[in-house]
């Protein structure tokens, strides 16, 4: 039974060192922090600045508004000229509008005209041709139409009152012969007296006003064209402007204000630093871990965040290995090293819950606590009091 007692106290005392050596061999880091990156926020243009209170430490989002910019001396001139071709285009558009109305009735009523002429003079062949007459003859044939001697025809038509010795028959004939060719190519809008000048001088304005017509419609296409264009090249130019003369600046990433440079209403120019921001969407976990721990970590590998005084363990995966003396992959976070960190080997940790753990308040920058890279002999209990 003696024998017994001292054989299990001795596993027990074996087994407690083991717990320990193991507890503190274990690869871990000597200190963490939680870290952010830092995104500068800068005037788009030079003006002054108005700023709503933004204390230090604030918590911002995307739709949050960090100040305003305003420039009253932006230049105009160049908006100014386009919204003056603007205005001179459409009133071209107008004046074709209008020359284009004028033009469509001027058309119809020379059309009109040229239709009653025709139709009139029509009628008048009719009147005056009393017997029927054979159809024409082919006027296309040349030597049918040489056989009519249509010159010869219209002498003697004009010559019926004033010839008294000549037969009277037959210059009638040959009157009603002419009056019939008349008739019969005056029904195919063709005239061929000299009263066919009224109808005919109509037809060609009218046609003319056509034509007209058609070259207005071909401007005023070109015209609106124009006019589209500029005030296409207006709506961009104020969109410039707008960017000028400046206006609301949001923050460019959910997080906090991390540093104010400039205070309400003072000038600054384009360029100039005027806030800030930690970005807490982008928080990571930095570290340092001595040489042995480093060279056995590899990019990707799994390990172990706990904040300190807590016992909640958030998983994460090493995404950066940067060494010793990394003082430069911290110019753009939040939070700098120590001169202890950077005489260890650096470390950056991705942790996906960070964000959402309970001690982290929605962007614990700055807290700290300790990152192991592989499980220790009291995580089984550790996750049981869990």
């Amino acid at each position: 039974m003696r024998y017994l007692r001292l054989v299990i106290g001795s596993i027990v005392i074996i087994g407690a060192l083991y717990v320990l050596v193991a507890e503190h061999v274990t690869g871990a880091s000597s200190n963490a922090f939680v870290n952010a990156p830092i995104v500068t926020v800068r005037a788009p243009v030079a003006g002054d600045i108005e700023m709503p209170s933004r204390t230090v430490g604030m918590q911002v989002s995307t739709d949050t508004v960090l100040f305003s910019i305003s420039d009253v001396r932006a230049d105009g001139v160049r908006l100014d000229d386009l919204i003056l071709e603007h205005d001179l285009a459409l009133s071209h558009v107008e004046r074709l509008k209008a020359e284009k109305a004028v033009l469509e009735d001027h058309s119809v009523w020379l059309a009109e005209m040229r239709d009653a002429y025709a139709a009139a003079r029509t009628r008048e062949l009719a009147f005056q041709t009393e017997d029927p007459v054979a159809p024409l003859p082919d006027l296309t044939d040349p030597e049918k139409l040489e056989d009519l001697d249509l010159e010869n025809t219209a002498r003697n038509a004009s010559n019926v009152d004033g010839n008294a010795g000549g037969d009277s028959a037959q210059a009638s004939d040959a009157f009603s012969s002419l009056k019939a060719l008349q008739l019969d190519t005056a029904r195919t809008d063709l005239f061929l007296d000299d009263t066919a000048g009224a109808a005919w001088n109509y037809a060609y304005w009218s046609g003319t006003a056509r034509q007209q017509l058609a070259r207005i419609e071909a401007e005023l296409a070109e015209a609106q064209a124009i006019a589209t264009s500029i005030d296409d090249r207006i709506a961009r130019e104020r969109v410039r402007m707008i960017r000028l003369t400046g206006g609301d600046i949001a923050s460019p990433v959910d997080g906090i204000i991390w540093e104010r440079m400039v205070g309400d209403g003072i000038n600054v120019q384009r360029g100039d630093t005027i806030m800030k921001v930690a970005d807490c969407s982008a928080a990571v976990v930095s570290l340092s871990v001595s040489e042995i721990v480093y060279n056995r970590l590899r990019t990707g590998d799994p390990a172990i965040f706990r904040f300190s005084g807590a016992d909640m363990a958030l998983e994460g995966t090493i995404s950066r290995l940067a060494g010793a003396g990394a003082a430069t992959v911290y110019d753009d976070m939040a939070v700098k090293p120590s001169k202890e960190h950077l005489e260890r080997y650096d470390v950056t940790l991705i942790v996906p819950d960070l964000r959402g753990a309970d001690m982290s308040g929605g962007c614990a920058i700055g807290r700290t606590g300790r990152v192991f890279f592989q499980d220790r002999p009291l995580d089984p209990l550790r996750r049981l009091l869990n």
